[in-house]
């Protein structure tokens, strides 16, 4: 958080809107007012990775405990891929943490290691006698010694790259190479490659198919649904201290979690200025408006969401919005002014939410005895059997379980028409409520699916549209219940 400049700390800035805390003149650590205020006696979210507060769900800790077998199992080459911001570092950490006492750890943190200096690296991470002038071949002499010492002493040495995306192939090359060096029994060296979605596109060239067909074991890190986020944001601010009802608003948790695309990163930087906002506002509760006010801070939102038509058109954030307002008059002398504002102005567009009417003149839809929403809930469910979870979808929108018109609606527009056949729709539980997710799609791999994402028109991506992996919303899935003849199968996640 660092320090802020506020005139008059004592109030809590219950008269200081959060956008004017940095433009006052008296410099006091907002840390201790903020975690005071709240009742912690730590910083929740932190950017910097902290092994006190990893978090295990959204499949964490299943993959550190799979990454542990692998490495003390002597299987050679790792990879771990996960996007930006989605928790590889503090994974890494936590993998070091967790390591025996016979299992040396190098860290490689500079990809741009050329071929030539990637066995000095390694070397010199490792405390052995060698120099820069030293050739290829007495060095990987001195590192195959050591390894054999370590080996007969019943150690272990691994190499952690982290960032690997930004290594020359010809260096992962190399590192393919030093993954050769084996005993009859036993790889003399494991290798960890820690990346985003570009290293699998990397990998994916044909002069570079021994490192890939090298990989033993291979995870995705997905990034967070709303119910993994409202529990990561739970678990955070107990760690940190919070003794009573969890405090951020259900309005709040859903937009940390369409902004924040479920990045570990992100939430961390939104939820943290959001607090601090409710702390500006003296409000005990984060809502929906310090939300907004964290995200314009953080630069992830440019302008008003609800002042675009589509937003504006969009019955479940009138029902998110209500939320943000009773939640606000509930408290009792806080400003809702900025709250009021927004549900002024979806109800001064009553016209953008009713669905187009198809001009006479264009093609029309085919009249069927179903609905449309019936009809992709039935392709939905033969889908969700064969879907790959290694793969990618995007999801386009979501409204409640209870109330099938807004995506019924969406599905009668004429732009999403040519849509149709590669449209799902999933179920899902959100704060032991089902919710409707529409999807689009499935994509062998992240690249497939971002250029999908890009080439949609702009009556689409005007929604804010994000990719997700199949493997979430499998999960998602087969934890809500069984409706409308959608069949959910336990084993959906592999």
């Amino acid at each position: 958080m660092g320090s802020c400049f506020l005139k008059d700390c004592t109030s809590y800035g219950k008269e200081m809107p959060y956008s004017h805390l940095l433009e006052h003149d008296t410099q006091i650590n907002v840390d201790n007012v903020y975690l005071e205020y709240f009742g912690l006696q730590r910083s929740p979210y932190k950017i910097t990775p902290d092994t006190d507060l990893f978090f295990a769900g959204a499949e964490r800790g299943a993959i550190l405990d799979a990454l542990l077998y692998a490495i003390i199992s002597g299987e050679g080459i790792t990879k771990v891929v996960g996007e930006v911001g989605s928790g590889k570092t503090m994974l890494c950490r936590m993998l070091e943490q967790k390591m025996p006492e016979n299992v040396e750890v190098v860290f490689l943190a500079n990809p741009s290691l050329s071929p030539e200096n990637i066995l000095h690296a390694i070397a010199f991470e490792l405390n052995l006698p060698v120099s820069a002038e030293d050739n290829r071949l007495k060095v990987m002499k001195t590192l195959q010694d050591y390894l054999l010492q370590r080996h007969a002493a019943n150690h272990q040495v691994v190499v952690f790259v982290e960032e690997a995306q930004g290594m020359p192939l010809a260096t992962l090359e190399e590192i393919r190479l030093l993954s050769n060096l084996e005993t009859k029994q036993h790889k003399l060296l494991q290798v960890v490659l820690f990346g985003q979605p570009e290293l699998d596109d990397g990998l994916n060239a044909s002069h570079v198919r021994q490192i890939k067909e090298r990989i033993t074991n291979s995870f995705y890190l997905p990034a967070l649904n709303r119910r993994e986020l409202r529990d990561y944001l739970s678990f955070r601010l107990r760690l940190a201290g919070l003794r009573g009802s969890d405090i951020f608003s259900a309005g709040a948790v859903w937009l940390i979690s369409h902004f924040s695309r479920g990045l570990m990163r992100r939430i961390n930087v939104i939820a943290d200025k959001a607090m601090l906002a409710a702390y500006a506002n003296g409000s005990q509760v984060v809502k929906f408006s310090h939300v907004i006010a964290a995200l314009r801070d953080s630069e992830f939102l440019t302008r008003k969401p609800w002042l675009h038509p589509t937003v504006i058109a969009t019955p479940w954030l009138v029902a998110i919005i209500a939320i943000g307002v009773w939640s606000s008059n509930d408290m009792g002398g806080v400003e809702t002014e900025g709250v009021e504002m927004e549900v002024a102005l979806v109800k001064a567009a009553p016209e953008v939410t009713q669905a187009k009417i198809p001009d006479k003149t264009l093609p029309v839809a085919p009249i069927v005895q179903s609905s449309l929403l019936e009809q992709r809930m039935v392709a939905t469910r033969d889908w969700l059997i064969k879907a790959e979870p290694a793969h990618f979808t995007m999801q386009i929108m979501w409204s409640s379980a209870d109330d099938k018109k807004p995506m019924e609606r969406f599905l009668q527009k004429e732009e999403v028409w040519p849509y149709h056949e590669r449209i799902f729709v999933t179920y899902a539980a959100n704060n032991d409520k089902q919710t409707l997710n529409l999807l689009l799609g499935e994509y062998e791999n992240y690249s497939q699916a971002q250029v999908a994402l890009e080439s949609l028109p702009e009556a689409l991506r005007r929604y804010q549209p994000y990719l997700r992996n199949v493997r979430g919303v499998l999960a998602e899935t087969s934890a809500a219940d069984s409706l409308n003849g959608i069949k959910h199968i336990a084993s959906y996640g592999g």
